[in-house]
């Protein structure tokens, strides 16, 4: 029997549902930089898909209009977008981002224009868009703007009572926190200094524990996770290096030690108390304690030499055979992920001063894998944030190849109005969405940018050196426009 006009139409909108629904699933949506936006790319297809627009911005100025999709740049057609995670932004993204970057430092107005080629209903136009004048970020100017408008958006966006308040709670402001206090210490701006303070007086708490029960494998209040302990200790211990400040040691070595007394006999971890994953661990709580003890022995707090020999141990077995840490010990499990895990690692061995192959070879991992470094697990946003650190501290090189990289990536974040919209990966970034993410966004702006001023102990054994960066022209920087 053949279906009726009325099951006809509804197996239609089902079927119409199923696509969209897949669209979405697979869809990356993202800022389009100083044309003043959001486009919207899928798998397979080299057309970015305008879904807003920002009143009087340029974009919506020169008649560009929500639903034109955008196939290429003056004739030259995009690539199509994939979701493998080696591919990065190639295809529609980096294209853009790119020659947006690169077209709106041009001096003359008319230098400053960009012709898009789109798709309008059924015809192929061009559209031809002058965009205003702004550095690029291959130059020393450039990069200093984008590192002041994020603090800037930092120092706005804290709460009255000197912190950043996630959607989730204490724990998550805890982790906020503490890495918008690393990324304001590392922008080194006379601006951030009340915000710092602020903030470091916030993350010690009101009775100096840092809301760590005396006994640390109770879970606190807001079940206050191993994600809050590390960072706070690794923040607080960049603010005891920069001021001097020692209110900061007892709350450092509280977290160093909560650390230890929540990891089990065998050297695993949790999210809090318990090892997760019925007893498979946690491994990036493993490197994240780790860079948080390696940090507290930079300020001054004893190291706990059992506690860093057990959770070695459980890293050693984890790094795969291609250099990068796996989500447990077992093999197999996969390394597209582990940039955070990897970083946080080389990070913490570098700073020790122990491992050194081990930590060459982290640090290879990630010079190897630039593309991949934003799919961390569980929380993007962290592998972007300490991989530039890693990087600048075992490879130079692969510094400035990981800054071409992700130039097309910083670019589309910027608006017109100078402020900061987060990118996310293609895959889990599940975390990011309980930080918030345009604070996130600006957090990781900073800490890819600012390493090789070298303001943190992140970033070397002695801040405040002359910065090793290349100057305005040189290859390390310039490279992405080459």
């Amino acid at each position: 029997m053949r279906p009726n006009a009325a099951t006809m139409l509804w197996l239609s909108i089902i079927a119409l549902s199923l696509v969209v629904t897949a669209w979405a699933r697979a869809s990356e949506q993202f800022p389009i930089g100083i044309l003043g936006g959001r486009g919207e790319v899928v798998p397979q297809s080299p057309l970015m898909r305008v879904i807003s627009l920002e009143p009087d911005s340029p974009a919506a100025q020169a008649g560009l209009i929500v639903g034109d999709q955008i196939q290429g740049i003056n004739g030259t057609p995009f690539e199509a977008h994939t979701n493998r995670l080696d591919d990065g932004g190639n295809g529609p993204q980096k294209s853009l981002g790119e020659a947006l970057d690169e077209l709106a430092s041009q001096p003359r107005t008319e230098q400053r224009k960009i012709v898009l080629d789109l798709i309008r209903d059924s015809d192929t136009i061009q559209l031809e868009i002058e965009l205003p004048q702004r550095p690029g970020l291959s130059s020393e100017e450039g990069r200093r703007l984008l590192v002041a408008d994020a603090s800037r958006q930092l120092r706005n966006t804290m709460t009255a009572g000197g912190y950043w308040n996630s959607p989730v709670g204490l724990t998550g402001d805890r982790v906020l926190t503490a890495w918008a206090l690393t990324a304001l210490l590392s922008a080194h701006l006379d601006e951030n200094r009340e915000s710092i303070e602020k903030a470091a007086s916030w993350l010690r708490g009101s009775d100096g524990k840092s809301w760590i029960p005396d006994d640390p494998k109770q879970k606190g209040p807001d079940n206050l996770g191993n994600w809050a302990i590390s960072a706070t200790a690794v923040a607080l211990a960049e603010h005891r290096i920069a001021t001097g400040d020692e209110c900061d040691d007892a709350v450092i070595e509280r977290c160093c030690k909560a650390l230890s007394a929540r990891m089990s006999e065998t050297g695993l971890f949790g999210h809090d108390i318990v090892p997760g994953y019925s007893n498979k661990g946690f491994n990036v709580i493993n490197t994240l304690s780790h860079l948080a003890w390696s940090m507290g022995a930079q300020a001054g707090i004893a190291l706990d030499e059992n506690s860093w020999s057990k959770s070695l141990e459980q890293i050693r077995q984890s790094i795969d055979p291609n250099g990068g840490v796996r989500y447990w010990t077992m093999k197999g499990t996969g390394t597209g992920d582990a940039s955070l895990r990897s970083s946080s690692m080389a990070l913490a061995l570098a700073i020790s001063g122990r491992e050194p192959e081990m930590a060459q070879n982290l640090g290879t991992y990630l010079a190897s894998h630039p593309s991949r470094t934003r799919e961390a697990h569980a929380v993007g946003s962290l592998g972007m944030m300490l991989a530039p650190s890693a990087l600048w501290r075992l490879d130079r090189a692969g510094y400035w190849n990981f800054f071409n990289e992700w130039r097309w990536y910083l670019s589309l974040m910027h608006r017109p109005d100078g402020s900061l919209h987060y990118i996310g990966g293609k895959r889990n970034n599940g975390g990011d969405s309980y930080l918030g993410k345009h604070r996130i966004g600006c957090i990781i702006a900073i800490l890819i940018l600012t390493p090789p001023d070298e303001k943190l102990r992140l970033h070397t054994a002695e801040p405040g050196e002359k910065p090793q960066r290349p100057t305005d022209g040189d290859s390390e920087a310039t490279g992405a426009s080459n």
